[in-house]
């Protein structure tokens, strides 16, 4: 009572006509809107983190009053160069993530040597001012009573420093442990003063003052670094979150023809922009937990890595629904000549609408043709498994069927459509097709299946 005819059209063919069928090629995004937002946000996060950072020195500043006047002055020019590195690590970050440069990751990558550049002329610089109050000690070393005043001076301002640390700044997040081992050697030292043991206090004052004060400038720089880092980590993550809401409805201009389409891009992906759009918000949302904030490595890692990766994806998926629109119009395209060689070669004519499967734009494309005797002919036109080429299936509802005018069909449609640059395959496939194809509106009412293979 019927028959079938599969046609398949060769991939490089099928590519080819993709590309003569993609005269809208230009994508125009709302750039101004998506870098304003960067920019806010980056603005309101560096506020943010000086905002936290002034607080953090006012508290270690208050509780630093108490110390000599000597150690005072040495720690009133260790928080002016801390502060000063600082600004600086905090502007050249803000500067560059706000203009969206290529410095950017550049800063990142450089922030351990900028780290340690600065620690060792902050240590150095230290261990200048220290050398000054170790040479008014010596003056004064033939006097044991001098010396033993001297150290408790000195046990003094190491404690007071010591609990600024322990009180206002960040120590266990940034130098675990060390606190805990200079409280051990301030203890020694306080016993021994007790002792009346006065050289002794005295040098081990000394050194522990000059490692509290290294490990002050240690927290404070590490501080500042890794808020350079999660500001550059924003910028990167609020830039990508930017692309992807530009991405959701792209405008595809041929200025040739002077006309402008609209490239739903979540759509025509399969819902792959819905997917980085959701993996870049989990990103945000780490970026944005104070309780449990990432490590200055895995920020780093958030914006070399996952953003990147989700930036390379976000281009993927723009390709790809543009590819899969532009398959859309080249199957609609292959179906109008497929029925064109049917009504001029075969005693048929089109009947009514064509219709997509699900009424769904990326899935099969239906025809119908009828003759006088109520015989019909339904052409589908589908993506392959891979979602790379078509293929066309001629079914065929016939009264008295003909495998021989069949098979000139199929041959008939693979030379029309060498006409157009598409090598095309025929073949016949066993066994009667499904009637159910005959009911167009059935076709186009069903439930939408996936339409074409996710990548990957």
């Amino acid at each position: 009572m019927s028959g079938r005819a599969r046609i398949s059209v060769d991939v490089a063919d099928w590519r080819e006509a993709q590309r003569s069928a993609a005269r809208l090629r230009e994508v125009r995004r709302d750039m101004p809107r998506m870098l304003e937002s960067v920019r806010k946000a980056t603005e309101q996060q560096a506020a943010k983190d000086r905002a936290a950072l002034q607080a953090q020195q006012a508290e270690t500043n208050k509780r630093l009053s108490a110390l000599s006047d000597y150690a005072r002055q040495v720690e009133t020019t260790t928080t002016q160069r801390i502060n000063a590195a600082t600004t600086r690590l905090l502007n050249e970050v803000q500067d560059a993530t706000e203009n969206l440069r290529g410095e950017t990751r550049q800063l990142i990558e450089h922030q351990e040597r900028r780290f340690t550049a600065a620690m060792d002329a902050e240590r150095g610089e230290r261990q200048r001012d220290v050398a000054g109050l170790r040479a008014e000690i010596n003056r004064d070393r033939q006097d044991r009573a001098s010396i033993l005043e001297r150290a408790r001076i000195m046990a003094a301002d190491a404690r007071i420093m010591h609990d600024a640390i322990a009180e206002s700044l960040p120590h266990e997040r940034y130098a675990p442990g060390q606190l805990e081992r200079l409280t051990s050697r301030l203890a020694m030292i306080e016993g021994n003063l007790a002792d009346g043991a006065g050289e002794a206090a005295l040098s081990g004052a000394q050194d522990a003052f000059l490692s509290l004060g290294e490990l002050r400038t240690e927290v404070a720089l590490r501080d500042a670094e890794w808020r350079v880092g999660h500001l550059a980590a924003v910028a990167v993550v609020t830039k990508l979150i930017g692309e992807i809401s530009a991405a959701e409805h792209i405008n595809l201009v041929d200025e040739e023809a002077d006309v402008t389409a609209d490239l739903d891009v979540n759509y025509w992906s399969n819902g792959e922009l819905a997917r980085i759009r959701e993996r870049a918000t989990q990103l945000s949302a780490r970026l944005a937990d104070e309780a449990s904030p990432p490590s200055l490595e895995k920020l780093i890692e958030i914006s070399q890595g996952e953003a990147a990766e989700l930036d390379a994806e976000l281009s993927d998926a723009i390709a790809l629904a543009r590819t899969r629109q532009w398959a859309c119009q080249v199957r609609v395209n292959v179906a109008e000549q497929v029925v064109q060689v049917l009504e001029e070669t075969t005693p048929f004519d089109l009947a009514g609408e064509p219709v997509f499967a699900g009424d769904d734009q990326r899935g099969a494309f239906y025809s119908k043709l009828r003759a006088e005797d109520d015989s019909e002919i339904v052409i589908e036109v589908a993506p392959d498994e891979t979602g790379e080429t078509c293929v066309i299936r001629v079914l065929s509802y016939e009264s008295d069927p003909d495998q021989r005018q069949q098979d000139a069909r199929a041959h008939a449609i693979a030379e029309a459509l060498g006409g157009e640059g598409l090598s095309a395959t025929p073949s016949c496939s066993p066994g009667e097709p499904d009637p159910s194809y005959r009911d167009l509106t059935r076709l186009r009412m069903q439930p939408a299946a996936t339409a074409v293979p996710r990548r990957g």
